[in-house]
């Protein structure tokens, strides 16, 4: 049975279509919104409410847009439809506007990004890949603030665009990679134990360091009486500017950088227990990376009838003075050699006189000539001290250097 408010509807319901139908132009359009009764009834919208869906645009222009006017988020995105259309300019029919794989309400009200624009910051990266892959900002090129844009960061240097020093080595990615021509994702570019930032940050500490090309450190002090002439150091310094070492600059050699510190009290005799001693109470640069060389009045405890003129250990080494300056830089060079690494357990050929010289040209070779400056590189022994250098060279520790971001 009807009710009495079914009969009256149903009662305007005939009035109105008999009122349009014996009129001849007038449609029945009781809420103005550009849809005929029969429409609106079809339809299943309000015949006395222009904006069925209360969503911001009128039934008659969801229809002709094609969107849901019984629905006020016609594509579940979060916007309603008048919203889409008024305030974003989006696509009312598309949750994804953009197709960057972010919702166009996510954009607007959790992001904040450019429901528009796939790469809202333009760094070459969707805005969803940013937010739910790499953590980056979408709003922002560059997330860790290194210079590179996190799109770069990903796909052409590899590197962390949330960190921006991906390797902790104190410079940042974008100064190693666009200033300094080093490699980002590595602390030690040129592998030469001193980090790249040490080598950028500290030439207070390690002057004329190039982190592109392998730079070696010592120390010197000397006993009084004794002495290192400049002379052969710079012979010694030559020799590795020579060298076949390979640098990631293209170059090759080495950077040996003597650094003369100061005059200890003369003693006239040193072993190896004495030169620990030195070491602790003279040697300025310990731990930072630097070798320690000390120029001593004699070395003691000669081997019977040999006398014995230089002793090292991995970054330590003494010698003492010879009556030929190019004798004590050979010394000088013999000991270096030592210290970066070169021993006996490594080959047979050092210190001994296992090999004629014409078979190993080194001066870790007891038969080479006593003024000889120089590692070998070839040989019919197969035996490379500068391969060796370039694969095992000991550099002492840097665990004291400090470099300020």
């Amino acid at each position: 049975m009807l009710s009495s408010r079914s009969i009256g509807m149903f009662v305007l319901v005939v009035g109105l279509l008999t009122a349009g139908l014996v009129g001849g132009t007038t449609v029945v359009d009781p809420d103005s919104d550009g849809v005929t009764l029969l429409d609106e009834l079809r339809d299943g919208t309000a015949v006395f409410a222009s904006d069925t869906d209360g969503d911001g645009l009128d039934d008659g222009a969801e229809k002709r847009r094609g969107t849901d006017p019984t629905v006020a988020d016609t594509d579940g995105d979060g916007l309603d439809d008048g919203d889409e259309l008024a305030r974003y300019d989006t696509d009312p029919l598309d949750a994804d506007t953009d197709d960057d794989g972010l919702d166009d309400g996510e954009e607007t009200t959790a992001y904040e990004t450019d429901p528009n624009l796939e790469d809202t910051d333009g760094d070459g990266l969707n805005d969803s890949v940013e937010v739910e892959d790499y953590g980056t900002n979408p709003l922002t090129a560059d997330s860790d603030d290194d210079g590179l844009a996190d799109g770069d960061e990903l796909e052409v240097y590899e590197t962390e665009p949330t960190d921006a020093d991906t390797d902790g080595d104190g410079i940042n990615d974008g100064a190693e990679a666009i200033d300094y021509g080093t490699d980002p994702l590595v602390v030690d570019t040129d592998d030469d134990g001193l980090s790249d930032g040490a080598e950028i940050r500290r030439q207070d500490l390690f002057p004329d360091a190039d982190p592109l090309r392998t730079d070696i450190y010592v120390e010197i002090d000397t006993m009084e009486g004794a002495e290192l002439g400049r002379a052969q150091t710079e012979r010694i310094a030559t020799a590795f500017e020579n060298a076949p070492l390979e640098n990631p600059d293209g170059s090759t050699g080495a950077s040996l950088h003597f650094i003369a510190d100061e005059t200890i009290p003369w003693e006239p005799s040193t072993t190896m227990h004495d030169l620990n001693g030195y070491r602790a109470r003279y040697f300025d640069r310990a731990q930072q990376g630097y070798h320690y060389l000390v120029i001593v009045a004699d070395v003691g405890r000669d081997s019977g009838s040999t006398n014995i003129v230089g002793k090292a250990r991995r970054g330590t080494m003494m010698v003492e003075p010879r009556s030929d300056p190019d004798r004590l830089g050979s010394t000088t060079m013999h000991e270096l050699g030592h210290s970066l690494g070169l021993f006996r357990s490594d080959f047979g050929g050092i210190d001994s006189e296992q090999y004629g010289f014409w078979r190993y040209r080194s001066v870790m070779n007891y038969n080479a000539p006593p003024e000889y400056y120089g590692f070998s590189s070839s040989g019919l022994t197969g035996f490379d001290d500068w391969a060796f250098f370039d694969d095992h060279m000991y550099t002492p520790s840097t665990d004291v250097v400090t470099v300020e971001p």
